[in-house]
């Protein structure tokens, strides 16, 4: 191998070692899979009150002020308990002659004998844009619409950034409204599926959907229909070229709510750190989540253990449809028969709310709301994102619950047949019996094996080769190249001693941790090593396994003495 002599992490590796020219004492080398420290935990409740925030809306999405105390009962894990804090919190929002929004926040009246002001915290908002599902046109109205909202509509204290599903770039939380506007005006579609790519016949992600699951005999006979028409097929063969367009188109439509999906996953994660209200506004036109209820379940759970709210706005607003069942924008095609019209217009409601399906679940399920059916977005980002003009702070000390560390479910009702509806918060977790274990800030070498910067201050240098498995997963082997001969070594006696640590580490498009390996090598050379090692160079090489698909591969080298590092990026793909 021209890559110079290679050190292989494998057991019983004295027998390598020795196979190479090295003596047992000269190289001691180890390894074991990596695994980057876990975030600290500021999601923990550790005091004994828990205060529920409530907003409280009438049949015209009115925030309602005037309840009391007694008109709210809070449950914990289903059981009754004592609400002894209570406040109302009023905002009043008016726009400013420089077009920037005021508020204040001032406390209503408190009826209860030990109710006390309970101040605002601190609000992180998220306008996250799905620009890999909507269409340039609704894009372009929700992006005027956001304009406006941070312009006019923002509380005092409101930190917002700005966010894509097709970007992994992470943004800063800002009450600079020049740079959201900024942030905002940059958004572009950048589709990855749309409905309009196939035309003969043509066939929508919904429609391919229903059919390669066998679920619509009407959907399927009408794109057959257009198929044999637009291309002459005979019944069997139509019906087989539309089957496996179908299953391609499928696949297609549900990789693009995948990466929707795992976009959002990661905007909750990051949102999850920060110490205040918390609220991800989703603005898209809708994706196609069916057989996918299993992300949408973990994202949920994710989100309402982060106690993130994710509010949702249908960025298409009223769609459209002609007489013959098709968007207004997109022509029949040509030759297109009565049976491929009538089935289009059986399946274009179910269309729109299986595209809705997706968003009404996260918000629902997260204690959010959907806007949607409406082409009044300024009214939508007004009821979905903007503060409430009241807000009740319910507090209790749970009764019959102990430290067990446990997320509990909250439920809020109001007492005494009032029909308004409610958001609240809907859980929250336990102290544990001991106290949390000390929280130690990230090495440097953890803070470097996520990040995307390049070091170069060790002489090495990082090649890779992807291979397969027997157990099916694909591998890439990793080979770092240290440069002896500039590498600095401590003189112990004979010998030139350093130790190196090496990192490899997959990490996914939005830079989310996939699998790594570390190693550890212990230098001790004698003299004719070192001199034989300037020469060629060491390489050392670790495998990781991780299912097909593109990564970023991160691959550092510390050594040692100083704690100096290189660290470098590169894409790679495994197949």
């Amino acid at each position: 191998m021209s890559w110079g002599r290679l050190l292989c992490f494998l057991l019983g590796a004295a027998a390598t070692l020795r196979a190479q020219g090295f003596a047992p004492d000269e190289v001691r080398a180890r390894r074991s899979p990596y695994v980057p420290p876990p975030p600290p935990n500021v999601l923990r409740t550790e005091v004994t009150l828990v205060d529920v925030p409530v907003v409280v809306r009438d049949g015209k999405h009115r925030a309602v002020a005037t309840l009391k105390q007694s008109d709210f009962e809070v449950f914990d894990a289903g059981k009754k308990q004592t609400i002894t804090t209570f406040s109302v919190e009023t905002f009043t929002l008016a726009v400013a002659g420089g077009g920037a929004s005021s508020a204040s926040a001032a406390p209503a009246a408190l009826p209860a004998e030990k109710s006390q002001k309970s101040e605002h915290p601190p609000r992180y908002v998220v306008l996250c844009f799905d620009n890999m599902s909507t269409k340039f046109g609704d894009l372009q109205r929700t992006k005027a619409a956001a304009e406006r909202f941070v312009r006019n509509s923002l509380a005092p204290g409101d930190l917002v950034t700005v966010v894509t599903t097709a970007s992994s770039e992470t943004a800063t939380f800002t009450a600079d409204i020049p740079k959201l506007i900024e942030s905002i005006e940059k958004i572009a579609p950048q589709p990855r599926f749309s409905d309009d790519d196939s035309f003969c016949p043509r066939i929508t992600g919904y429609q391919a959907y229903v059919i390669a699951n066998h679920m619509d005999n009407q959907t399927l006979a009408g794109v057959v229909a257009e198929d044999m028409a637009c291309k002459g097929l005979l019944p069997g063969p139509a019906l087989d070229d539309v089957k496996n367009l179908a299953s391609v188109t499928w696949e297609h439509a549900k990789a693009n709510s995948e990466n929707t999906l795992y976009a959002i996953q990661s905007v909750v994660a990051a949102l999850g750190k920060m110490p205040g209200e918390r609220m991800l506004l989703l603005l898209c036109s809708g994706f196609l989540s069916g057989s996918l209820e299993y992300m949408e379940d973990d994202l949920i759970a994710r989100a309402v253990h982060a106690e993130v709210v994710i509010n949702a706005l249908d960025a298409k607003g009223l769609y459209g449809y002609n007489p013959a069942g098709r968007p207004i924008n997109v022509p029949p095609p040509s030759g297109a028969s009565a049976r491929t019209q009538n089935a289009e217009a059986s399946i274009q409601g179910r269309q729109a709310q299986a595209k809705d399906d997706g968003m009404a679940v996260l918000a629902l399920g997260t204690g959010g709301a959907f806007y949607h059916n409406s082409n009044d977005l300024d009214r939508g980002f007004h009821e979905v994102a903007a503060l409430p003009e009241a807000v009740y702070v319910l507090g209790f000390s749970p009764s019959d619950v102990g430290p067990d560390g446990r997320y509990h479910n909250l439920k809020v009702k109001l007492a005494g047949g009032n029909h308004y509806s409610l958001q609240a918060r809907l859980g929250y977790t336990a102290p544990t019996k001991t106290p949390q274990p000390e929280q130690h800030p990230p090495s440097r070498l953890d803070q470097e094996a996520l990040a995307s910067d390049t070091l170069s201050d060790v002489p090495a240098s990082m090649i890779f080769e992807a291979g397969s498995r027997e157990n099916g997963n694909s591998a890439l082997t990793v080979v770092m190249r240290i440069d002896v001969s500039r590498l600095k070594f401590e003189t112990r006696a004979d010998r030139h001693a350093q130790k190196l640590t090496l990192l490899a580490a997959l990490l996914d498009n939005r830079g989310n941790f996939v699998t790594g390996m570390q190693g550890e090598v212990d230098l001790s050379l004698k003299p004719a090593t070192f001199e034989r090692l300037a020469g060629s160079g060491l390489n050392i090489r670790l495998t990781l396994q991780a299912p097909a698909g593109p990564y970023t591969l991160r691959g550092l080298v510390q050594e040692g003495l100083e704690g100096k590092m290189s660290a470098s990026s590169q894409p790679v793909e495994l197949r």
